[in-house]
């Protein structure tokens, strides 16, 4: 887990069982937490609302392969100068780094990629991304600047 974002008191926290129908819900309930720290504009908050539906969207996936009911824990914490977003699931892990990166924008090629978008877009969306994943999960920290600090 992220050691900066479990040890505060003022962060908000939830679980979702993994189905495609919660992640509106988190989308604004992460829309709620940010948009109450000073200085995130509204673009930086889109941002991070599709690259928390991305990370959502792949737990949840993660989650079907393995037939896995567990829930999916989404945890915000706004802090001094940044908004931090933890996405962890339970499903069987992944090799962040054997995932390929999607043809760059202006290739023809990108318009054939259906699928395989979600880390890079976590990672384009956010000013800081991190996935560790193993066996038993993954976690995704998601993190937006702030003016605020």
């Amino acid at each position: 887990m992220v050691a900066a974002a479990n040890d505060r008191a003022d962060a908000v926290e939830i679980t979702i069982p993994p189905r495609t129908e919660y992640v509106a819900m988190v989308r604004r309930v992460v829309s709620e937490v940010v948009a109450r720290q000073a200085g995130v504009d509204v673009q930086r908050l889109e941002d991070l609302r599709v690259a928390v539906s991305e990370a959502v969207t792949n737990a949840i996936a993660a989650h079907a392969a393995r037939r896995g009911a567990e829930t999916i824990r989404i945890r915000c914490v706004r802090g001094p100068g940044r908004v931090e977003i933890g996405v962890y699931d339970r499903g069987g892990g992944f090799d962040p780094a054997a995932v390929p990166e999607p043809p760059e924008p202006d290739d023809p090629r990108r318009l054939e990629v259906e699928k395989g978008m979600g880390l890079w877009l976590m990672r384009v969306m956010a000013d800081d991304a991190s996935i560790a994943s193993r066996r038993r999960g993954t976690e995704v920290r998601l993190v937006v600047h702030t003016s605020a600090g």
